[in-house]
């Protein structure tokens, strides 16, 4: 520990962040490891769930069928589509909570392996890891963008200072100019 605190360069000391066992322990599951955790509940659930849908209720407008008469169904649209999004958004979350895990992940496993080697993490070592989980809050923008195509839209009309290249056209025709206003929190647009 002195080794570390000593810069030989400079010939000064220099403060270093060390936590003890039950710290790093506590600090990195409530952190990292429980919300982790509960991210592959999840997906598992969503991928169990996708495999094994539901059996479609009847309307209450449908004729009920006998159990010895074979049932037709047109494909739903709109159970396609709902399945097409639904399948887009879930590999949407996948990606970004991998990036997530992968970039956060050698962090928290040093946090917690190093206090039970005696501190013998480098501190580049250190410093690489946790820049590497500070580089996935700056893949966060550009992760959604490439995924989300309304994500992607907005992205470019606040990088690009509201160009109207970026924007919806109008079901109006005419794009009329707009005004924001805050009601209860919340910022609405006006046109």
């Amino acid at each position: 520990i002195q080794q570390r605190q000593f810069n030989k360069a400079s010939n000064s000391t220099y403060c270093i962040f060390m936590v003890n066992k039950p710290y790093a322990i506590t600090c990195s599951v409530v952190a990292f490891y429980i919300p982790f955790l509960l991210m592959v509940l999840a997906y598992h659930r969503i991928y169990d769930a996708r495999p094994h849908p539901q059996e479609p209720r009847p309307h209450p407008q449908e004729p009920r069928h006998h159990p010895q008469e074979p049932r037709h169904h047109a494909p739903d649209q709109h159970s396609s589509h709902r399945m097409k999004t639904e399948t887009k958004a879930a590999k949407t979350l996948c990606i970004i909570m991998g990036c997530f895990c992968l970039c956060w992940a050698p962090f928290f496993v040093t946090n917690i392996v190093d206090p039970f080697i005696n501190y013998t993490v480098p501190s580049k070592l250190w410093t690489a890891f946790l820049w590497l989980g500070y580089i996935n809050s700056g893949l966060n923008p550009f992760l959604y963008a490439f995924l989300n195509k309304a994500f992607r839209r907005a992205f470019l009309i606040i990088l690009c200072c509201g160009d109207e290249r970026y924007r919806r056209p109008s079901i109006l025709g005419q794009t009329v100019p707009c005004s924001t206003t805050t009601i209860n929190g919340s910022t609405h647009v006006l046109r």
